[in-house]
């Protein structure tokens, strides 16, 4: 996605949360496609890739008055869409091969204190990866999303996502200090 475009869709998602509803079907025609083709290279299936963003885009438009104008709206909707396929992977994951039963198992994970954790760490990295350049972005979801790759050199890959990660570090430095222990 180019920068006037990226330029729009933040313009338009700001807009949305204010309430202008004209601004939808611009937003709708410029994400739709970017996380389909995002998730498609994740999962693989282009099927799973548009029930996924479906469910995103739902998520997305009920959510979008909670939108934080300051921040990337490419990054915001990348990170629900994400967190959508997450979803439908460990769903598919806990289901019991023998019945087709959901199995509910307790977890430390979903205690109240390691959701708020867990919430707060996720949106400490939107703010942080909606700040990152365009190319920067696209290396790191390559790599964590393990899709497919920018046309690059192996050579040339390696050093842009070593850029990345150094950028990536210094917004975070910035922003919530360095916390590791000396």
């Amino acid at each position: 996605m180019d920068e006037a475009t990226r330029a729009l869709l933040n313009r338009n998602v700001a807009a949305l949360a204010d309430g202008e509803r004209s601004a939808f079907d611009a937003v709708y025609g410029i994400l739709w496609p970017v996380l389909v083709k995002f998730i498609t290279k994740v999962s693989r299936d282009r099927m799973i890739a548009e029930d996924m963003v479906q469910q995103a885009m739902l998520k997305i438009l009920s959510r979008v008055a909670t939108f934080d104008c300051s921040q990337d709206a490419l990054a915001w909707s990348m990170t629900i869409v994400m967190n959508e396929y997450r979803s439908h992977r460990r769903k598919l994951g806990n289901r019991d091969a023998g019945t087709g039963e959901w199995t509910q198992e307790a977890s430390d994970d979903d205690t109240p204190e390691a959701i708020a954790i867990r919430n707060n760490l996720t949106e400490a990295v939107r703010a942080v990866l909606g700040q990152l350049r365009p190319q920067d972005l696209e290396v790191i979801v390559a790599v964590i999303a393990k899709g497919q790759r920018p046309q690059l050199t192996a050579a040339a890959f390696r050093k842009r996502l070593q850029r990345a990660v150094a950028n990536a570090r210094l917004i975070w430095k910035k922003q919530y200090a360095d916390d590791r222990t000396g």
